[in-house]
């Protein structure tokens, strides 16, 4: 009994590391990143300016003639509903807030490099944790891709380089912090039972690689269409659990692990017109969901050798790869000799890769002995996002503004009893909604 009170409290210990739900993505990749993006429906790949290049196409940064240091702060507050059979309706989640940081360098080479090169370094950290990652049933109603997902620690730097001729390349990496740890419950040579609780964040990486081309069709009109890649970015929550060396019985090591951030591979492709005074963006955005395994682990794993284990395993979801619609304007109002007013606006289309019937997920019911089907309450929806910004230039002073409104399109869930596609009980829940997003971004030139 002693020692299953130590596992027990293990596992508390182990629970502890987790201080909230799975965050499956990062904020920037669900609002946009930067001072004008966010306000011009999230565009970026052939229209981002200063450090948000980094994120949205590295080789915008080679355009950089301004050192300049951004300080800002996002907030963001959800309103999330499932209405159905045993829901709650409104599902209650924390407010995302976060602190932006941003640093763009033009490098000052000299002959023929010069005014060609460029480098951008952006953060993004929440005010309260630095990465979340909670385990929730799968039972649980829960909105796993979406809310958490703005409440993580993530940094991306990058270079731009202009090669003449209308062609600018670049290259950087994202990084978000990933957990992982592990409790040991031992005893020691005097027969005292304890436990050892080790965890550490450590970063993962993921390519962004970019290109743009200034069409030749004369100045002061610019067309400029931008690609950028962006590799999958996949951030685990590990914790492993051994009380094997409480007893001579067989404990298995239980794994507590999940992702707890998911960015899939994505191919933006933008067309850009500038006249200065106006810009204008549309752009695409296409997203591989069908790679993500979903954001729970196995908690036992089966040999391959051992025929007769039957630990149970999550439930295959089925998610979809997507393309996202991004339209967005930015209109440059000179009001003074030194005084230069902007305002924005943007909308942009996010499909959900959830499909709208979802498989059983299997648990082991302690009432009846035996493994039982329960319903995987996992809640997403098609977003609409509505944006606004603006902004003041006063030089060597910019203040930005922006506002979103993201509506969930109603939709219905469907939940089953067993595999798709086979007889069985089923249940709906209405989904919907809304998201408010504002950020106030300060930057000085120096």
């Amino acid at each position: 009994m002693r020692s299953a009170r130590v596992l027990l409290t293990a596992v508390v210990l182990a629970a502890a590391l987790a201080p909230a739900r799975p965050g499956l993505a990062s904020p920037e990749d669900i609002f946009g990143y930067g001072s004008r993006s966010p306000g011009m429906g999230a565009t970026g790949p052939a229209s981002a300016d200063g450090f948000e290049a980094a994120y949205a196409n590295p080789a915008l940064l080679a355009g950089l003639r301004d050192r300049k240091f951004t300080l800002g702060f996002q907030g963001a507050s959800f309103h999330l509903t499932a209405n159905g059979p045993g829901l709650p309706g409104l599902i209650p989640y924390d407010e995302a807030k976060g602190v932006t940081i941003g640093v763009a360098l033009p490098i000052p080479f000299g002959g023929i490099l010069k005014d060609r090169v460029g480098v951008g370094l952006a953060f993004y950290t929440p005010t309260a944790v630095l990465v979340r990652g909670d385990i929730l049933y799968p039972e649980t109603p829960q909105f796993s891709l979406l809310p958490d997902r703005a409440q993580l620690l993530a940094i991306v730097l990058g270079a731009g380089v202009d090669i003449g001729y209308g062609v600018r390349i670049g290259a950087g990496f994202s990084a978000v912090a990933q957990l992982e740890g592990s409790v040991v419950a031992a005893t020691d040579a005097t027969g005292h039972v304890g436990t050892r609780v080790e965890d550490q964040l450590i970063a993962v990486y993921a390519p962004i690689i970019g290109a743009t081309y200034d069409l030749p069709v004369g100045k002061p009109h610019t067309w400029r269409v931008g690609a950028t890649f962006r590799g999958t970015l996949a951030a685990s929550f590990l914790v492993s659990l051994d009380g094997s060396k409480l007893t001579s019985l067989p404990i298995p090591i239980l794994n507590i692990g999940g992702l707890a951030q998911y960015d899939p591979a994505q191919v933006a492709v933008e067309a850009a017109y500038d006249t200065k005074p106006l810009l204008v963006a549309v752009g695409a955005t296409y997203k591989r969901w069908s790679q993500y395994p979903g954001p729970l682990e196995p908690t036992l794993t089966c040999p391959s050798t051992d025929a007769s284990c039957s630990a149970l395993s999550p439930a295959s979801i089925g998610y979809h790869d997507t393309v996202a619609i991004h339209v967005g304007a930015d209109h440059a109002i000179p009001v003074t000799r030194s005084l230069t007013a902007h305002v924005r606006a943007g909308y942009f289309l996010e499909p959900t890769p959830l499909p709208s019937t979802l498989p059983a997920s299997t648990a082991y019911s302690s009432s009846t002995h035996a493994v039982v089907d329960l319903p995987t309450r996992y809640f997403d929806a098609t977003r609409h996002a509505i944006t606004a910004g603006g902004g003041l230039e006063i030089s060597p002073v910019t203040v930005d503004l922006y506002g979103q409104l993201h509506l969930l399109q109603p939709r219905t869930e469907t939940f089953t009893s067993g595999p798709v596609g086979e007889p069985g009980t089923s249940s709906q829940a209405s989904v919907g909604g809304h998201v408010l997003v504002a950020g106030m971004l300060v930057g000085v030139k120096f």
